[in-house]
């Protein structure tokens, strides 16, 4: 499945067992011998019959607290072969987080803001915008998104140590000319260690920023690098932003299904 051009892996392990270590998940996300994605998402019915549990683990074979684009995808498919609720409850690792059935393949989910962000100043002196929507992010504002080097740069605040021991994303954004228009965004992503086409925390955490510094609304538009439209919602509490709501697309790709090898790689699981 893929939000945004974000790709992912989304296995149901209800009533199935299936090895989670960071070998296997590489191997998964490998887009010359394995299947191919930015990251790997499981999904299991709880026990109570409400909630779904979700394990969100990067194509590094990492794990994170949450994905946004990730967490439409795993909306979708708890929609379609799991609970078919339009209206659905995750236990992640960034807490309880929920997914709203909006249309065909859109969703609108929830997006924690789990730290406030701040200015930080680089030693360089470039000005970044840190904090956490779920996962750690920092904000770079730039003048020409196509000209931004999301990689180099990227990479080099992502491993910085300011942000050490745990990193961050980096996001690129461009503030457009016009007060209503979309704001541009490319996203060096932590985990992946490059560039993804999407990032929904990201552009959660631009929002903030964009409200916080830059004199935007509560209400924002952005587009992507691949030229996908996404929404952000923010709820404030005393004029401090405590939550969002991010609005945007997902999509099953295909459906296949993991054989055990006899290497023991692989544990036996369905996949879609």
């Amino acid at each position: 499945m893929h939000g945004a051009g974000n790709d992912f892996i989304v296995v149901n392990l209800t009533g199935n067992k299936m090895e989670q270590s960071p070998g296997v998940i590489k191997k998964l996300c490998d887009r010359h011998r394995g299947i191919g994605a930015d990251g790997v998402i499981f999904l299991s019915a709880n026990p109570d019959g409400e909630n779904v549990k979700m394990d969100f683990y990067n194509s590094d074979g990492s794990r994170a607290g949450m994905c946004g684009n990730g967490l439409r995808c795993a909306g979708l498919f708890a929609y379609r072969y799991m609970v078919k609720k339009e209206n659905i409850s995750f236990i992640t690792d960034a807490g309880l987080l929920h997914a709203e059935i909006k249309g065909t393949e859109t969703l609108r989910i929830d997006i924690p803001v789990l730290e406030d962000f701040t200015k930080q100043e680089m030693p360089d002196g470039k000005t970044v915008y840190r904090g956490n929507t779920g996962v750690p992010h920092a904000i770079v504002v730039v003048e020409d998104i196509k000209a931004a080097d999301v990689f180099n740069e990227g990479r080099k605040i992502r491993y910085h140590a300011l942000f050490a021991p745990a990193g961050t994303n980096v996001n690129f954004i461009a503030l457009p000319p016009e007060a209503d228009a979309p704001i541009r965004i490319r996203t060096y992503e932590r985990g992946v260690e490059d560039e993804t086409l999407a990032c929904g925390t990201g552009i959660t955490a631009a929002a903030v920023c964009a409200f916080k510094f830059l004199g935007k609304p509560l209400n924002l538009k952005f587009i992507t690098e691949d030229n996908d439209n996404l929404s952000v919602e923010l709820q404030t509490k005393d004029n401090i932003v405590c939550s969002a709501k991010l609005s945007g697309p997902a999509v099953e790709v295909f459906q296949g299904e993991l054989k055990t090898e006899t290497s023991g790689i692989w544990q036996n699981a369905f996949s879609h």
